[in-house]
């Protein structure tokens, strides 16, 4: 019997970097994503849009075999995008895609891969990967904010629901700060529609956002690598007692402090 990794967003970035890893230290990996692309490092590739309940609940019946045949089960929450604009002009459209991709389709895909892991007697692991937006709120990214806030809080609620079963053995979250992938590129291509419809008051705003985002911006200092964030995933998959959260990059640990120590209103000051 082998280890095996469910993990999502798995066509680039974070996702396909922790393929790679998984699969070199021996776990028998599962790539999820909306349009599989050819992830050279998985044992098996799957399609999954995390906006449908039904098609997550459709892969019960793929992932039933392959979960009876593991010793553990990891699965890595990590697919996201970042929906960035003034919250005044975004549709309601923008934000069921935020909360779906961030928040609902990950519980469900846990909710589902417990199920079977508890009718094989597997042990299973949920790991989410969330991002320092989550702990400290960012002008003109409250969408993304939010959803990743509420990731948080799903993902940690999932565990206090579920800790008595027999086969969740740990919900941990990892939270990095600014990552090399493609990110930019992604939140780039979902601003454009916010853009139609911006309001006038924030048009410096979205001017200074473009250009941040744009093809060969300056990187911030201290961004981290998808290779960085992969090496806390696997610590949190196979710790002997996983953490509820491991930090990646100086700024989460910051945001941490902060919001621990610095009262809300110095911290809106420090923050804005």
């Amino acid at each position: 019997m082998t280890k095996l990794a469910l993990i999502t967003g798995a066509s680039a970035g974070i996702g396909r970097e922790a393929c790679a890893l998984f699969a070199r230290k021996g776990y028998r990996v599962i790539a999820l994503s909306r349009q599989p692309t050819g992830v050279e490092s998985a044992d098996l590739e799957l399609a999954l849009d995390l906006e449908s309940f039904e098609q997550i609940e459709g892969l019960a019946g793929a992932l039933d075999t392959e979960i009876a045949g593991a010793e553990r089960v990891i699965l890595v929450n990590n697919s996201g995008y970042g929906q960035f604009g003034a919250l005044r002009d975004l549709s309601e459209s923008m934000w069921q895609k935020q909360f779906s991709t961030h928040v609902f389709g990950p519980i469900k895909l846990a909710a589902v891969c417990l199920r079977l892991c508890e009718q094989h007697g597997i042990p299973l692991r949920v790991i989410a990967v969330s991002s320092v937006l989550s702990i400290v709120p960012q002008k003109m990214k409250g969408a993304y904010c939010a959803a990743k806030s509420a990731m948080n809080t799903a993902h940690e609620s999932f565990w206090f629901d579920e800790q008595s079963t027999k086969s969740l053995e740990s919900v941990s979250l990892v939270l990095p700060g600014p990552v090399r992938t493609r990110f930019r590129e992604h939140a780039l291509a979902a601003l454009q529609p916010v853009l139609g419809r911006a309001s006038a008051v924030h048009r410096e705003e979205y001017e200074a956002m473009e250009a941040a985002l744009a093809p060969g911006a300056r990187i911030k200092p201290f961004t981290a690598s998808a290779s960085d964030v992969v090496k806390k995933i696997v610590r949190a998959a196979e710790a002997g007692r996983p953490k509820p959260r491991y930090l990646v990059t100086p700024q989460t640990y910051a945001a941490e402090f902060i919001t621990r120590f610095i009262p809300r209103s110095i911290q809106r000051i420090i923050l804005r």
